[in-house]
């Protein structure tokens, strides 16, 4: 059981954390927009995408699953093995929601969480 949860959270990980950056690679390549034709441009950024994406996804989905077991194992032999694996995991969602939050609506959760907290503690 610990096994399959802990596969799944690397996979959850994994999914998001190379979606994340391809979603930068895409975003860069789209914002550097040349004096074109919007459709040359369109089908000259996809091909570009095409050979740029494949290769790092190839090469970035390992090393990350990698990583991502490395940090919950770390966690679960530090905090005990199911605690340490929640915490782990719980640690790494939160900053990659936190990430996804700001490049959707560019909103810093960060500071959106230290203003609720001052106005809170006004009132």
């Amino acid at each position: 059981m610990y096994k399959k949860i802990f596969n799944i959270m690397v996979l959850m990980i994994s999914v998001l954390t190379v979606n994340l950056l391809s979603g930068f690679i895409t975003n860069y390549i789209i914002h550097y927009k040349i004096d074109l034709n919007p459709f040359k441009f369109t089908a000259i950024a996809m091909i570009a995408l095409v050979f740029i994406l494949v290769p790092a996804y190839r090469y970035m989905s390992g090393k990350i699953e990698i990583l991502a077991a490395r940090v919950l194992f770390s966690g679960s032999s530090s905090y005990g093995k199911i605690i340490g694996l929640i915490f782990s995991f719980a640690i790494i969602i939160a900053v990659l929601f936190a990430v996804y939050l700001n490049q959707w609506f560019h909103i810093n959760l960060l500071k959106y969480l230290i203003l609720i907290f001052t106005k809170g503690g006004e009132s």
